[in-house]
C-alpha cells in the first residue's frame, strides 16, 4: 500500500479509535458490567409531608423484558432520627388525589453529583400513611427502605414521606438506572476502540516512513569510457 493511502486510512482510523475507547471507558466506570448507573446520595426535605418528584412520564414504546428493559433503583434513609420512611412509586392521577391539598415540596430538579431544587406547595389536609393506599406499583419502608421498580409504559410519581404520614421529611436518597445491555455494549465498544485505534497506529507509522534508497550498483554513466572486448 502506498505511502499515502496507509496515512489516509491510519490517521482517521486513529481518531475513530480514540473516540471509540474514551467512550469505552467512560461507559464501563459510569455503569460497570451490569449495565447500571447509580446517583450519587442527596440530602431532601420538606417542612410538609411529602417530597414529589412527577414528569414520569414514559412511552409505550419502552422494552418491558429483557437486555435493553430498565429498572429504577430509589433508596431512602432517615437524616434526623424522625422514624421509619416510605417510598413509592404509583400513577400520576392517583398519587395526585391522595394528596390533593397536602402541604408538600415538589423536587423539580436533581442535580450532578448532589443536591436537589424543590418548591414548597402549601396544604392543610393530614393524609393517611402511604403504604395503606393500594395503588403504589411499587414501594417500600423503613431505614434504610429501597425500592426497585421494572419500568413501564404510563405517567408516574415518586413520592418519598414519613411511614406515619407525619410533616417533617428529611431524608438522604440516592437512586439507580439499570439497564443490562449497557454493560455488554461498554466492553464491546472498549475492546473494538482499542483494536481500531491499534490498527490506525500501526496503519500511519507505515506511512510515516520514509523510504530508503535501494542499495546496489549505480548504473553506468553516460559519458565513461567503453571497455573494449
Amino acid at each position: 500500500m502506498k505511502r499515502g493511502l496507509k496515512l489516509g486510512f491510519g490517521i482517521p482510523l486513529v481518531l475513530l479509535g480514540v473516540f471509540m475507547t474514551i467512550a469505552g471507558i467512560a461507559l464501563v466506570v459510569l455503569v460497570g458490567s451490569d449495565g447500571s448507573f447509580t446517583l450519587p446520595a442527596t440530602p431532601g426535605t420538606s417542612s410538609g409531608h411529602a417530597l414529589v418528584l412527577e414528569a414520569l412520564d414514559l412511552s409505550a414504546s419502552l422494552p418491558s423484558s429483557g437486555s435493553f428493559a430498565a429498572t429504577v433503583g430509589v433508596t431512602v434513609r432517615e437524616n434526623d432520627g424522625n422514624g421509619d420512611l416510605f417510598v413509592g412509586i404509583g400513577p400520576a392521577v392517583e398519587v395526585a388525589r391522595y394528596l390533593d391539598r397536602v402541604q408538600l415540596d415538589r423536587i423539580l430538579q436533581v442535580n450532578w453529583p448532589g443536591g436537589m431544587r424543590t418548591e414548597a406547595e402549601p396544604g392543610t389536609r393530614q393524609p393517611k400513611p402511604p403504604g395503606t393506599q393500594p395503588f403504589w406499583v411499587a414501594k417500600a419502608h423503613g431505614s434504610p427502605a429501597t425500592l426497585s421498580w421494572p419500568v413501564a409504559a404510563g405517567d408516574w410519581t415518586l413520592v418519598i414521606m414519613n411511614a406515619s404520614g407525619a410533616s417533617q421529611v428529611s431524608v438522604i436518597a440516592s437512586g439507580s438506572v439499570t439497564l443490562p445491555a449497557l454493560g455488554p455494549i461498554s466492553i464491546v465498544l472498549l475492546v473494538v476502540g482499542l483494536a481500531v485505534l491499534t490498527g490506525g497506529v500501526l496503519l500511519t507509522i507505515s506511512g510515516a516512513k520514509t523510504p530508503s534508497a535501494r542499495k546496489g550498483v549505480p548504473p553506468p554513466r553516460p559519458d565513461a569510457p567503453r571497455r573494449g572486448i
